[in-house]
């Protein structure tokens, strides 16, 4: 595999998304999916929206040996005065779904080793806040 042929990428994208819908039914935790219709956010508390992009991708190649590596976003957001507890709940629930060193199986041979997870800076405005947040993957032998 030499690029992030499209359906890879529809294949991670279901892995990654039902990993994740999965963690935040069991936490009790409201998901806002990409290019669905959905009713108003809640009043209180954390949500997810995670990025209705296409998983970013790049190949690195050192010594012969190629891997596929590349993230997906997550965002945690509150409502204006709920505190920084909801978010760091919203994302405690995104690492533990995703921890590194596990694997995402995404069918037809495909799986992805997840590498790490980062936390970017915290984002307030009258809307509220949001907390963006980045799983990392990598498919050796890509």
């Amino acid at each position: 595999m030499t690029s992030l042929a499209p359906d890879v990428q529809t294949r991670l994208r279901a892995a990654f998304d039902a990993r994740l819908g999965a963690a935040a039914a069991t936490a009790g935790l409201p998901v806002r999916w990409p290019n669905t219709r959905g009713g108003p956010p809640p009043a209180a508390g954390a949500w997810l929206v995670p990025s209705p992009g296409p998983m970013e991708a790049a190949i690195a190649g050192t010594g012969g040996h190629a891997a596929l590596t590349g993230r997906q976003t997550v965002e945690a957001v509150a409502p204006p005065g709920t505190g920084m507890a909801a978010l760091d709940a919203a994302a405690d629930v995104v690492l533990a779904a995703f921890p590194p060193g596990a694997a995402l199986e995404a069918g037809g041979g495909v799986v992805a080793g997840l590498t790490g997870l980062s936390r970017a800076a915290l984002a307030l405005d009258a809307d509220g806040a949001r907390l963006t947040l980045a799983v990392f993957w990598r498919i050796d032998g890509a």
